[in-house]
């Protein structure tokens, strides 16, 4: 395909993401770290101990959160530079979008929906949900491969994973038994933090030094991690009942395939970025209802953000997965990669092209 066919389909899609974001009036002070943020631990020394072991159970949405966390808190002084308080640090969009995904019961038995009401299940990422599945798949490699490289330092105790029976075979709770079956997603994901520690200091400033991070480089790793981990974690969740509907099942598919585009456009994955690319997402599950015509309860970024990944992954599939291509493509020039978040963020200045009925 020539320039011209990829040109014009970045600009299409940049007219969408528009459409995305062209609602957007929030500001910083008014975004929310994920629920129970402030009371999981964000370092080694106050992990649970037993038996002379550090035990965190990936089933249960705190110390799940918790490895988001340490990730978090020890790559920080890799982002000194792009923003306070950690703020540009390039983790944060995976962190954030974990929170919302329990936050909006996601992460619940799709065949009782008030699993999280009951006092001996709350708190727990389901084996059985869709989303809690993938997201399986995302942080758990990344967190072993941190520890692998020994990227949280000396540890007074090894960390072991708390295996669930059930799916047990669906799920790895070591590096060595993930690295067996997926070697691929493995090595993706250690070169992150390899990555990251391979960075040289360019400040001596004793209570804030600086490194040479790359931010380009480091969000287009995580980004690549985050993909493989989804393309290993999809397929075993593929089925509708692990999404509590067909209307939920395919805002899944849409939303993934959306965020391709975003990965290819090496979309900033910062604390703000990311909280206004999410704004928008579905503060419960969808019934089929809820595809078809979002329901009464839905607000307008609510239902700008679904129409937008209903065109985006309607393209694509007319297409037989060509929009998705010529985007890849396009996002090949170093000019259209740095060009493209810049626009999506210029957007939030621009009034709806999308027509939502806002009720």
């Amino acid at each position: 395909m020539g320039n011209q066919s990829v040109w014009s389909s970045l600009i299409i899609l940049l007219s969408v993401f528009l459409c995305f974001f062209s609602t957007r009036s929030a500001t910083v002070e008014n975004y929310d770290y994920p629920y129970l943020w402030d009371q999981v631990p964000g370092s080694i020394e106050d992990l649970l101990v037993k038996d002379d072991q550090i035990i965190m159970d990936p089933w249960d949405y705190r110390d799940r959160l918790s490895m988001y966390k340490l990730i978090i808190n020890h790559s920080a002084k890799y982002f000194t530079q792009f923003g306070i308080k950690n703020t540009g640090n390039a983790f944060w969009a995976l962190t954030i979008f974990y929170g919302k995904l329990y936050e909006t019961g996601r992460c619940d038995d799709p065949s009782n929906d008030l699993v999280n009401k009951i006092p001996e299940k709350e708190n727990f990422v389901l084996t059985k949900t869709g989303w809690g599945g993938i997201n399986y798949y995302v942080v758990i490699p990344f967190f072993l491969s941190a520890l692998k490289l020994n990227f949280f330092g000396p540890l007074p105790y090894q960390i072991e994973l708390l295996p669930q029976e059930e799916r047990r075979s669906d799920f790895c709770y070591s590096f060595d038994e993930c690295n067996a079956s997926y070697p691929q997603m493995m090595a993706i994901d250690l070169k992150i933090f390899e990555y990251l520690q391979s960075r040289e200091k360019t400040s001596n400033n004793a209570k804030n030094p600086t490194y040479n991070t790359d931010m380009e480089t480091i969000i287009n790793y995580i980004w690549s991690g985050h993909q493989t981990g989804v393309d290993v974690g999809k397929p075993l969740f593929y089925d509708k009942s692990q999404y509590f509907s067909a209307g939920e099942k395919y805002f899944t598919e849409t939303f993934l395939t959306t965020v391709e585009f975003l990965e290819a456009a090496n979309y900033p994955s910062d604390f703000k970025n990311a909280s206004d690319i999410l704004l928008g997402f579905p503060h419960r599950r969808l019934t089929t209802g809820d595809w078809l015509i979002p329901g009464l309860d839905f607000d307008k970024y609510e239902k700008v953000l679904l129409t937008a990944v209903k065109i985006i992954s309607g393209i694509n599939s007319i297409s037989g997965g060509a929009f998705l291509y010529i985007w890849k493509m396009a996002m090949m020039s170093e000019t259209a990669r740095k060009d493209a978040p810049v626009l999506i963020k210029i957007m939030f200045d621009f009034p709806e092209f999308i027509p939502v009925d806002i009720n």
